[in-house]
């Protein structure tokens, strides 16, 4: 089973995000950087939609800020280490913005030049 799909699993359970991504956090072995590009490629568009990226039993604006406030400070390092697509940092920029300033930037998807 994917990482992502055991951490959605581990969040949906207790209802919060917080003590996985602190495990997530402290895990500093390069696996733990893969798993975690991985994880960026299955949710990234889900969380831009403001949305939990795995089947949840209702809405939850606190879990879905909490993870992309984290993602957004906490992956670039990760997303170096691992050579991801500049792509991904730019859409890993765009969780910590809100409102005008992700939709207006270039780097939206669907943005038109």
């Amino acid at each position: 089973m994917p990482a992502y799909e055991v951490f959605a699993v581990c969040a949906e359970a207790s209802g919060t995000v917080t003590p996985w991504l602190a495990v997530w956090d402290g895990t500093t072995h390069p696996t733990a950087g893969r798993r975690l590009v991985e994880a960026l490629g299955r949710w990234e568009y889900d969380l831009l939609g403001d949305e939990l990226p795995w089947y949840a039993r209702e809405h939850d604006e606190k879990r879905i800020g909490e993870l992309s406030a984290w993602l957004a400070d906490r992956a670039p390092a990760r997303l170096t280490s691992q050579g991801a697509p500049e792509e991904m940092y730019h859409r890993v920029r765009l969780l910590g913005l809100s409102g005008p300033a992700r939709w207006e930037d270039p780097h939206w998807p669907g943005h038109t030049y």
